[in-house]
């Protein structure tokens, strides 16, 4: 912004400034309305004349016999100008590109690049994909990563991935971003520096130039994390792209705007304005072609540049698709890492590794040196050749060679994703028919089965009908006792009256389930208080240091709020709370839908008997959701608002606190009781791998795929409302079992092991939520699972046959390979769908872990459609909502990505 300004000073500063550059003639400066004319001729003039319609004008008209100076026509001798002042009229010997050693050296590297990037994947010794686990080496147990050996050249990753086999796949991914995000720049710079050069000493070349200069006032490196991670970096490429590109084109700019800027008062230049060429036609035909061989060389420098900008921010943990965490151990911090072979992430935990396990270290930054070196001596040789006047690069590379290099590229892409086991694998997915998978919603969605809720007889019915299926569709058994269910103890809270709550203002009374609702907390809510309302915000917690919540906010060592209700706007501060003594809670949603939502509550109690005295301690409080309009009342006394109290929140230092007195007295309570051991079901079936034998190295079976639905729902309460719970989950369940058809009746034979699971996802289980279940527990219900079955993946189906949107969604937690799977098989069946926007919390990756901090153990994705949370545990959750379409584009993905996940070792 300075920068503008003072260019627009200078105008007043210095009358010069006001004149219009001495080579544009007066005629060419006209009124804005002009200006837009003369646009619109350009255009006209180049969509009716360029080389397509003089190739189809030519086609059409017979050739005469040629006149002796025919073609000396006047655009040949632009031409023959225009050639002298690009290179002298020479071309450069073969013994003088030989003597250019940066061009002959550089050349002879890229090459070697280009060969691992075409081959990399077969010229790597392992699967980039295959993690090992324990081995024996010189007789020890040996956990990863593993030094250099003939096993592995180069040593593995923390993960036991073989490093060879990372870089050498990963050269396709990271140079190839590297390309697009050049060409991003390249583009942008050469527009920008010829629109900038050509009207010099304009508003618009003024404002260009400003634009380029508060760029680069601004550190590439923090404005590139920025742009990233505020683009979203779960979306894969784009944002890298959109960002890197964005923030380095100014250089390029700069130095066409310069050469354009020289070659425009050249004579073949007024010749051609002279005889009546638009604008479009001089640059196309003469200022681009003259400036050519020197943007091949700012390329191929730029290559250079762009590859040290990944290697920084990969360094900083920021590379493509942000990364998922992996618990490496039960007490450990979570490893990040990605499941995709790329450069960036291999650097991104070399800070912690680097002196311990140096390879971790040595190779990949070698990798990033070798291509930068690369590319620097190369765009170095040909800058080198430009100078000495050569217009080889002119004759080698144009608008011809460029065209047919991109059609190869799209000609390939789509032969690839048409051709081969795809193809195949594409054409069984077609057999998927969404009329089965709508009657399977259908009969789960059937009333004897009481919404299939967790605490009810129906729950246990569906469990053993999804059973039945399994068995229908000759799926092995996979459960316990050569069944397909497998026996969980649940615990889980249940109201046993609806809530009451009262305001003593002299205002209308509360209603349940449209004002208020019961809270599902950490712990059990229970109890009842009458008592003054008391407003409590806590800023952000100080660094761990200790295992109580109040140790990271200070002041909350010594308050003591018995006998007050407290209001909170934020319901991550209830849990930090639940150590200070108070007689309930009170907490403010901005989502009205969540008060008439089906939950299951907690049945963790504080009251425990002290290890020590053997007398009770704690005592369990009512907690209960109220609207902003509730919250609102509760303070109106005090002149604030819901919306001021947060803000002064987010304005608070860490581990400081404020307060409010309303005044006001209010009174609630809740009844509920603790189910501490209800039986539920796990159906569990599996199509075994059948590529492999034990010990043979390319074993495939012994990877197994997880597919997830959840099939029950939140326990009954005292409301006498129905919830039929069809999409949240039937739908997922129905999808799935016409996905299991699909794969049986195609016969189709996976290599990898296929698990599917219809589970219990509500309430507790050894005081853990079941929620997202541990998908270890579900191989522990048949023999010899467990020890010999390896998590490759896990895709979660939930919420797929309707929503407010108008696409699939995919979310995969960091898992790049998963989501561009899933996104790729979407499209390939004719679904649209969209990457879901997930952020991730950059504080995760620079703290020092925690090992409270759990990770996957295995990367996973979540097939839903686009807005089904809306309708999820409401009344409104019944089959009217349920598209035959939507089942039909989630079956036919998921289908599609199955076969080629179970079919293909590397996908």
């Amino acid at each position: 912004m300075v920068n503008i300004l003072i260019e627009i000073s200078y105008r007043f500063i210095d009358p010069r400034t006001r004149e219009a550059p001495a080579h544009l003639a007066s005629h060419r400066r006209h009124s804005p309305l002009q200006s837009v004319k003369d646009l619109g001729l350009d255009v006209k003039d180049y969509l009716t004349d360029n080389a397509l319609t003089q190739w189809i004008q030519r086609s059409r008209t017979r050739p005469e016999t040629a006149a002796v100076f025919s073609g000396m026509n006047q655009g040949e001798n632009d031409t023959l100008e225009q050639a002298a002042y690009i290179g002298g009229g020479g071309r450069a010997s073969f013994k003088t590109l030989w003597r250019n050693f940066p061009l002959v050296v550089g050349g002879i590297l890229v090459l070697i690049l280009l060969v691992i990037v075409l081959f990399g994947p077969q010229l790597a010794p392992r699967s980039p994909y295959t993690t090992q686990g324990l081995e024996f080496i010189d007789g020890q147990l040996t956990a990863p990563p593993f030094g250099p050996s003939a096993g592995f050249p180069w040593g593995t990753d923390v993960l036991g991935r073989d490093l060879m086999s990372l870089i050498f796949t990963g050269a396709q991914l990271t140079l190839s971003l590297t390309v697009l995000v050049v060409i991003t720049r390249m583009v942008l710079g050469i527009l920008l520096g010829v629109i900038a050069g050509w009207t010099n000493g304009s508003t618009l070349d003024r404002i260009i130039v400003g634009l380029a200069e508060i760029l680069s006032a601004i550190p590439t490196l923090l404005l590139a994390m920025v742009l990233i991670l505020a683009l979203g970096i779960r979306q894969g490429l784009w944002p890298f792209i959109v960002s890197l590109g964005f923030i380095g084109w100014g250089e390029t700019m700069q130095y066409v705007r310069g050469q354009v800027m020289t070659i425009r008062p050249k004579s073949f230049i007024e010749s051609a304005i002279a005889i009546g060429a638009r604008t479009p036609r001089i640059l196309g035909r003469h200022v681009l072609p003259t400036i050519s061989s020197s943007l091949i060389s700012i390329f191929a420098l730029e290559m250079g540049a762009v590859l040290m900008l990944l290697g920084e921010l990969g360094f900083l943990s920021i590379f493509i698709g942000g990364g998922a965490f992996y618990e490496l151990e039960t007490f450990a911090a979570p490893y990040h890492y990605s499941d995709v072979p790329e450069w960036g992430a291999l650097l991104s935990n070399i800070r912690t590794y680097s002196r311990a396990y140096p390879w971790l270290t040595l190779f990949p930054t070698l990798a990033f040196f070798f291509a930068i070196l690369a590319f620097n001596l190369f765009g170095e040789g040909v800058r080198r050749l430009v100078d000495s006047g050569s217009l080889v690069f002119n004759r080698i590379i144009n608008r011809y060679t460029i065209g047919a290099t991109a059609l190869f590229i799209v000609g390939f892409g789509w032969l690839q994703s048409n051709s081969g086991t795809i193809a195949f694998y594409r054409q069984h997915a077609q057999e998927y028919n969404s009329q089965n998978a709508y009657r399977y919603v259908e009969q789960l969605a059937d009333g004897k089965y009481e919404a299939r809720a967790i605490g009810t007889e129906g729950v246990t019915a569906a469990a053993l009908d999804i059973a039945a299926e399994f068995a229908a569709l000759k799926l092995q058994p996979a459960g316990e006792k050569l069944t397909f269910l497998q026996e969980r103890t649940r615990t889980f809270g249940r109201l046993e009256a609806i809530p009451k709550l009262s305001i003593e203002d002299g205002q209308a009374p509360v209603v349940y389930g449209e004002d208020f609702a019961a809270y599902p907390g950490y712990f059990m809510s229970l109890g009842e208080i009458g008592g003054t309302v008391r407003y409590v915000g806590l800023g952000p917690p100080l660094p761990r240091g200790g295992f109580g919540g109040s140790f990271r906010h200070p002041d909350l060592r010594y308050v003591d709020y018995s006998g007050e209700i407290l209001l909170v706007t934020d319901p991550r501060d209830v849990r930090t709370l639940r150590n200070v003594p108070h007689g309930g809670v009170l907490v403010v949603t901005d989502e009205p839908d969540l008060l008439n939502r089906r939950i299951t509550l907690s049945n963790r109690t504080q009251a425990r008997p002290s290890p020590l005295t053997g007398f009770v301690e704690g005592e369990d409080t009512p907690a209960i959701w109220i609207t902003e309009d509730v919250a609102n009342r509760l303070i109106a006394n005090s002149g604030e608002t819901v919306a001021t109290l947060q803000q002064q929140q987010d304005n608070l230092q860490a581990g400081a606190i404020t307060e409010l007195d309303t005044g006001v007295q209010a009174y609630l309570r809740v009844e509920s009781s603790a189910e501490e051991q209800w039986q539920a079901f796990n159906v569990i079936g599996h199509l075994p791998g059948t590529y492999g034998t034990g010990g043979e190295e390319g074993q495939l079976d012994n990877k197994v795929i997880f597919v997830l639905a959840q099939y029950d729902s939140p326990p009954p309460g005292p409301e006498e409302e129905d919830y039929p719970a069809v999409n949240d989950n039937a739908s997922g369940v129905g999808v799935m079992l016409e996905a299991i058809r699909v794969l049986q009746e195609t016969e189709y034979t996976p290599k990898k092991t296929l698990l599917f699971v219809a589970y219990s996802g509500e309430g507790w289980e050894g005081g853990e939520s079941v929620s997202n279940p541990d998908i270890n527990k579900f191989l522990q219900a048949k023999t010899g699972f467990a020890a010999n079955l390896e998590p490759e993946a896990i895709v979660h189906v939930r919420g797929v046959g309707g929503g407010s949107g108008d696409r699939l969604e995919i979310s995969s937690g960091g898992s790049l390979r998963l989501a561009e799977l899933f996104e790729s098989t979407a499209r390939r069946m004719g679904a649209n769908v969209v990457r879901s926007d997930e952020p991730i919390d950059i504080s995760i990756i620079y703290e020092e872990g925690s090992v409270f901090e759990s990770g996957q153990d295995a990367p996973e994705v979540r097939l839903t459609w686009l807005g089904w949370e809306e309708s999820a545990r409401l009344p409104t959750d019944t089959l009217d909502n349920i598209s035959v379409d939507n089942l039909d584009d989630a079956g036919r993905t998921l289908a599609l990505a199955l076969m080629i996940m179970a079919g293909e070792r590397d996908y």
